[in-house]
């Protein structure tokens, strides 16, 4: 059975910095898993059982959850997708149609030698608002409760997933520490200025900028110019075409294929 090691791009207590990935099982979950419980369904049932160590996966990063689950998607199936659609970059605008991309393309922004998980958002960065804000790059349960909590649900039935992912990523507002979301809710609604909301969420996305991109490069079907691709950490992304699966083959039948862990950015 195919395995290889991969590296972690956080620093954990609990959880080795080296994690050894296997072949998914032949018959898996994955086969008819859905977009809503996609998340749900690799960490209880197939990445304990893709994964040798034993750990406690509720508690890796959500950028190592998504390096995983890339990782897994290269061992089991290789590096090809098809995806429906291109953004050329150099004029042509989207371009429709299916398109074979190669997801060693999509980039990954390691974490810093030096980070600590206590990103602070000074005071004086906001238009109005006169606390420091704490924050933390979130686990992957934490984002799974952060999605699924009823306070932030709209009048429409949906939710508003980026107010509640910030919530729950946000731990001390000036000298309060180990504030709870549905207080951080209160804080930012009652005491945030709609200027220093529009600040909080660009300094949450500036200064959390790690892990994969949403996507990689390719090539333009009608310039030959390079184009961009989404790629989603997905169910979808599971689900190989057979010509995905052949490409795959291809290549590494002519010793192509680099180990898994490997990306563009290199550092990782």
């Amino acid at each position: 059975m195919i395995s290889e090691k991969i590296q972690l791009l956080g620093k954990y207590d609990d959880i080795p910095s080296v994690l050894t990935l296997k072949a998914i099982p032949t018959v898996s979950e994955l086969e008819y898993v859905s977009s809503e419980d996609f998340e749900q369904t690799m960490l209880d049932k197939i990445l304990p059982e893709a994964i040798e160590e034993e750990v406690n996966l509720h508690n890796l990063l959500e950028i190592d959850f998504q390096w995983v689950c890339r990782c897994l998607r290269l061992i089991n199936y290789g590096p090809y997708l098809t995806v429906n659609r291109v953004f050329c970059t150099n004029g042509c605008g989207i371009i429709p149609g299916e398109a074979r991309v190669d997801l060693r393309t999509v980039k990954c922004i390691p974490l810093p030698e030096d980070f600590t998980n206590d990103i602070v958002i000074k005071a004086e960065e906001f238009i109005d608002y006169d606390q420091d804000i704490h924050l933390h790059l979130p686990t992957i349960q934490e984002i799974l409760n952060a999605n699924k909590d009823k306070m932030f649900k709209r009048p429409d039935g949906s939710t508003n997933t980026e107010f509640a992912r910030i919530c729950y990523m946000i731990t001390q507002v000036g000298t309060k520490t180990n504030v709870p979301p549905i207080s951080i809710k209160a804080e930012i609604e009652k005491k945030l200025t709609s200027a220093d909301y529009i600040v909080l969420k660009a300094k949450v996305d500036e200064l959390t900028n790690y892990g994969l991109r949403a996507g990689g490069t390719t090539t333009c079907p009608k310039c030959k110019q390079e184009a961009t691709y989404l790629s989603f950490i997905d169910d979808k992304f599971f689900r190989p075409t057979l010509g995905d699966l052949r490409e795959g083959k291809s290549h590494r039948s002519a010793g192509r294929i680099e180990d898994v862990s490997t990306t563009e950015s290199a550092t990782v």
